[in-house]
């Protein structure tokens, strides 16, 4: 059976603005399960990534059409903090 999915605004984000390295913003468009708790699996790992090569803490933040912002933050050498619906 295949999954649903739903296209979400996603950012990483450091001290609350966007993200941009070297004229590189991270900020756009993806596709991610519509349902299950591993939904944003995917922008804590890369957010976790980021995080360790940046040496300080970078926040995920997810937004799709008619549900609420959700957000977590990672930091590098440690555990990513549980999201956040907001």
């Amino acid at each position: 059976m295949r999954r649903s999915t739903r296209e979400y605004e996603t950012a990483l984000l450091v001290d609350g603005e966007v993200l941009a390295i070297e004229g590189i913003v991270y900020r756009g468009q993806t596709m991610l399960d519509e349902e299950g708790e591993a939904r944003f699996a995917p922008l804590e790992r890369w957010a976790k990534g980021v995080a360790e090569s940046l040496g300080r803490p970078v926040t995920w933040r997810a937004k799709a059409k008619n549900e609420p912002e959700a957000r977590g933050t990672a930091r590098p050498g440690g555990v990513t903090q549980n999201r956040l619906a907001l």
